[in-house]
């Protein structure tokens, strides 16, 4: 009876896994590609932005701060994305060497691990 349960048990979850009920995540953004400058009133305050290739064309990117902040956009379809200062919630974080947290969801996986990206000046 053991083996029959454990059998129905890998049938049912292989089923799923072959017909997109689990989902991979995503595949981390490329830190190596991402900016996020504290900025100044002069420039217009923060950006953080993603070169191209930084993330799956057409991701949704969620950047988050040390205080749980969240701002989020859509990436174009080299893979770049940007966020300026009026994309950001009131209290996002700017202080010049914290980091902020980024990762990726797109069509066909989960949310991927998050990279740290630091605050430049």
């Amino acid at each position: 009876m053991k083996k029959l349960i454990l059998i129905g048990l890998v049938v049912v979850s292989l089923a799923l896994l072959f017909t997109g009920c689990f989902k991979p995540d995503c595949p981390e953004p490329d830190s190596s590609k991402i900016t996020a400058s504290s900025g100044t009133p002069g420039t217009g305050g923060m950006m953080i932005g993603g070169a191209a290739g930084a993330v799956e064309p057409g991701a949704t990117v969620t950047v988050t701060d040390g205080d749980g902040h969240i701002a989020t956009t859509t990436a174009d379809g080299n893979g770049s994305f940007t966020l300026t200062e009026l994309d950001l919630p009131e209290d996002f974080d700017h202080t010049i060497g914290n980091n902020l947290s980024v990762t990726q969801k797109s069509e066909g996986c989960n949310e991927s691990p998050a990279v740290t990206v630091p605050i430049s000046p």
